[in-house]
């Protein structure tokens, strides 16, 4: 009985320690992207306007 509870805690630390590691290498380890601006010319086209855009326009009429 001794040793199963020795086992037990043993096993409670190794899982509570690897528990706390991880979740301090998960917030360690997040970046925020930095926001991209992107610069669009006013008449770039981005989309072509096929048959299938023209039937699905149609639709929702």
């Amino acid at each position: 009985m001794k040793k199963e509870d020795t086992e037990r805690r043993s096993f409670l630390k190794t899982l509570i320690t690897g528990s706390i590691a991880g979740a301090a290498m998960f917030s360690a380890g997040t970046v925020n992207a930095k926001d991209k601006q992107t610069v669009r010319k006013s008449d770039e086209v981005l989309y072509r306007e096929s048959k299938d855009f023209k039937d699905y326009y149609k639709s929702l009429r």
